[in-house]
C-alpha cells in the first residue's frame, strides 16, 4: 500500500506551472498565487502551444469572478466603481484573492484523492490491458502537438520521445483538453450508460468538442497581464440592460461542484449560468495517471463529460462573436432565430472580419461581450483614448476535421485596434468598416484581373482548378496588404475631422500596392499585351482593373501617383 506521503501531489495554486513571460522577456513557470502577485510585471501568458493561453486566462478570470461573487450581487454603479478603482491602482487586492484560494486549496491538487483538479477521481476504463492491468491512454492523447498516424499538424515533439509529462506540462494540457477536446467515438468507462457495441458515441445534435472548440475564442490584451485580465473582466452585460453577470448564486466553478457521475451529462436549462461556469466547463471526465515514482504523468483516461451548450449563451460567454442561425431555428422548431458562436476561419486574418467584432447590424448586437465592455468603459470615461489609445484583439481556436474527431488546424492571430473603433455607431467605426469593405472589393478586382490575363493568353482550366487559383491569388494579395491594414487599424484617429483624410490615405496605399502586384504578376508570367483570346487582351485586363480600383477605392491625387499609376498600357487598338 502506498502511504499518503508517497502519493504525488501538485497544487496549481502554489506549485509553478503557468508559463509567464515577464517584462524583461524572461519566461518562468509560476503558480496561480504568483501569477496574480506578479500580474503587473508579467507581459503575457504563454504555453506549450498558443492555444493553451485562452483556457488558462479563462481559469484566472473565473477565480476573479468567483472572488467578487463571494460578496454577493452588486449594482452596475458599484461594479463600475470597483473596476475603475482597481484599474487606477494598477494591481489586484491580493488579500481577497488569496483568501478565496485558501478556501478551495484542496480542489486545485492534480492528484487529490477525492477531487483532483478538472478531473474525476477513480475514473477507469471498462477494459483491461493485455496483462490484465488498468488500461490507460498514452499521454500523446493529452498533447495536441504529438503526430498521430499520418497527421502532423503539430510536430513540436516526436511521438517516440513522449514517454511522460511533468506535472506542470500535464496541468497545462489538461486545461487545454477541457477547452478544445475532439469529438468522436470514446472508450467506455465504468459507469457509462450510453454504450453501444462497446463504444460511446457523442450525443446527437449536441456539441461534441470542448466548449471553446465550438466558439471563435477571442480576448483582449493590454501591456501587462494585469491589464489583460481587467480588460476581459466583463462585470455586466450592457447589451442586456446592464444585467450584472457576477453574483449569480448558480454560477459556480467546477472545483466547487459536488459529486459528478462518470457518465456524460446533458446540462439543465439555463446552463451555463454565467462566465464562471462557462470558463471552467468540464466537457470531459478525465484522470491523469502518474508513474510509480510519482514524478511524471504517463497516461490519461478520458470520456465525455458535461456536453457544452453554446446556443443563445451570449450572456454567459463574452469571448466570442455571434451569428444568427436560421438552420437551428428550423431544426429545433423555435419561434425565433437563435444565435450561435461565430467560429474562426483559419485561412483568413481576423481583421478581415472586423465587422462581426465591432459593428451592430440588423440582426442586433452580436459583438463579443469583451468588445461591448470596452465600449462601455469608454462611454463612462473610465478608459480615455489619450491614456489608452489601442487594445490588442487576440483570437485563438482549433479547427476540426472528420466529424470533429481530429484537429485539422489551429488559429492564433492578434492585431491592435484603436479604441475609437470600439464605439459601434461612431463615424470612425463606420468609415473603417467601409474602407475594409472597399478593400475586399478591390482585391476581388485583382483576382478578376488575373483571370482575365489567363483568358487573354488562352489558358484553359477546369472549374475546380480555376477556383483554386482564384483563391490562391486572393490570399496572396491579402497577405501583401496585411501589414498595411493592421497598422492602419491600430492608429485609426479618434478625432472625427481626421477620419476622412486617414481613410483616403489608407485606400491610396492599398491601391498602389494592388497595382504593383498586378505589374509584378505580368512581369512574372511574361504575357503578351497584344495576344487576344475571347475578346480579351492583357491591355484590356489592366484597363478593367484600373477602372475597378477607381470604382472601389476612388481616384488617386496626381501628387500621390506612382509610376505604376501613370504607366501607359498600349494595346493593338490604342491606349486604354
Amino acid at each position: 500500500m502506498v502511504s499518503e506521503s508517497d502519493k504525488p501531489h501538485f497544487n496549481l495554486i502554489t506549485d509553478p506551472w503557468i508559463l509567464a513571460i515577464y517584462q524583461d522577456d524572461t519566461c518562468r513557470e509560476v503558480s496561480i498565487e504568483a501569477v496574480f502577485r506578479d500580474a503587473e510585471e508579467i507581459r503575457e501568458i504563454s504555453g506549450d502551444s498558443p492555444q493553451q493561453v485562452e483556457p488558462i486566462l479563462r481559469l484566472l478570470l473565473a477565480i476573479l469572478y468567483r472572488q467578487l461573487s463571494q460578496e454577493g450581487a452588486k449594482t452596475e454603479d458599484t461594479l463600475l466603481d470597483w473596476w475603475e478603482e482597481t484599474w487606477e491602482n494598477g494591481h489586484f487586492d491580493l488579500d481577497r484573492i488569496f483568501s478565496y484560494l485558501e478556501s478551495v486549496r484542496d480542489r486545485f491538487d492534480l492528484f487529490d484523492e477525492d477531487h483532483p483538479f478538472y478531473q474525476l477521481a477513480g475514473l477507469e476504463y471498462t477494459k483491461k490491458d493485455p496483462n490484465g492491468k488498468e488500461h490507460t491512454d498514452g499521454v500523446d492523447e493529452l498533447v495536441a502537438d504529438v503526430p498521430k498516424s499520418d497527421k502532423f499538424l503539430f510536430s513540436l515533439r516526436s511521438k517516440d520521445r513522449i514517454d511522460g509529462l511533468s506535472f506542470a506540462e500535464a496541468g497545462r494540457w489538461l486545461i487545454f483538453q477541457q477547452a478544445y477536446a475532439t469529438a468522436g467515438i470514446k472508450t467506455p468507462v465504468k459507469g457509462n450508460t450510453h454504450v453501444k457495441s462497446g463504444k460511446v458515441y457523442p450525443p446527437k445534435r449536441a456539441v461534441g468538442t470542448g466548449m471553446l472548440g465550438a466558439e471563435g475564442g477571442m480576448f483582449l490584451e493590454g501591456a501587462t497581464l494585469f491589464q489583460t485580465l481587467m480588460l476581459n473582466l466583463v462585470l455586466f452585460d450592457n447589451a442586456r440592460g446592464g444585467r450584472p453577470i457576477v453574483g449569480c448564486r448558480e454560477d459556480m466553478p467546477s472545483w466547487e461542484e459536488g459529486e459528478v457521475s462518470p457518465d456524460y451529462r446533458i446540462p439543465s436549462p439555463g446552463e451555463p449560468h454565467g462566465p464562471i461556469q462557462c470558463y471552467t466547463w468540464q466537457s470531459r471526465r478525465m484522470r491523469l495517471v502518474p508513474n510509480d515514482e510519482g514524478d511524471r504523468v504517463i497516461g490519461v483516461i478520458s470520456c465525455y463529460g458535461d456536453i457544452p451548450v453554446v446556443l443563445d449563451k451570449g450572456g454567459s460567454e463574452p469571448m466570442t462573436a455571434w451569428r444568427p442561425s436560421p438552420a437551428q431555428q428550423k431544426n429545433l422548431g423555435l419561434s425565433y432565430v437563435p444565435r450561435l458562436p461565430k467560429t474562426h476561419d483559419p485561412s483568413r486574418a481576423i481583421w478581415r472580419g472586423l465587422a462581426s467584432i465591432v459593428s451592430v447590424g440588423q440582426d442586433g448586437d452580436l459583438r463579443p461581450g469583451v468588445v461591448r465592455w470596452i465600449e462601455h468603459l469608454r462611454y463612462e470615461e473610465v478608459l480615455s483614448p489619450e491614456e489608452f489609445p489601442m487594445v490588442a484583439i487576440h483570437a485563438q481556436g482549433m479547427a476540426y476535421g472528420t466529424q470533429n474527431s481530429v484537429f485539422a488546424d489551429a488559429i492564433d492571430d492578434k492585431f491592435d485596434l484603436s479604441v475609437s473603433l470600439f464605439e459601434h455607431d461612431s463615424h470612425a467605426c463606420n468609415r473603417a468598416l467601409a474602407t475594409i469593405d472597399s478593400i475586399n472589393q478591390a482585391v476581388g478586382k485583382v483576382v478578376n484581373f488575373v483571370s482575365n490575363t489567363q483568358r487573354a493568353a488562352g489558358d484553359k482550366a477546369s472549374t475546380v482548378v480555376a477556383t483554386q487559383e482564384r483563391n490562391r491569388v486572393r490570399e496572396s494579395v491579402f497577405a501583401g496588404l496585411d501589414a498595411i491594414c493592421r497598422t492602419r487599424l491600430a492608429h485609426f484617429p479618434n478625432e472625427a475631422d481626421d477620419v476622412e483624410t486617414y481613410c483616403a490615405e489608407w485606400r491610396d496605399e492599398v491601391r498602389r500596392r494592388l497595382l504593383s502586384y498586378a505589374t509584378r504578376y505580368l512581369n512574372a508570367c511574361d504575357r503578351s499585351f497584344f495576344e487576344e483570346h475571347e475578346g480579351m487582351t492583357v491591355g484590356r485586363a489592366m484597363a478593367i482593373l484600373r477602372a475597378g480600383l477607381f470604382e472601389t477605392l476612388g481616384k488617386l491625387e496626381k501628387s500621390k501617383q506612382s509610376p505604376e499609376d501613370t504607366m501607359d498600357i498600349t494595346t493593338e487598338k490604342g491606349k486604354e
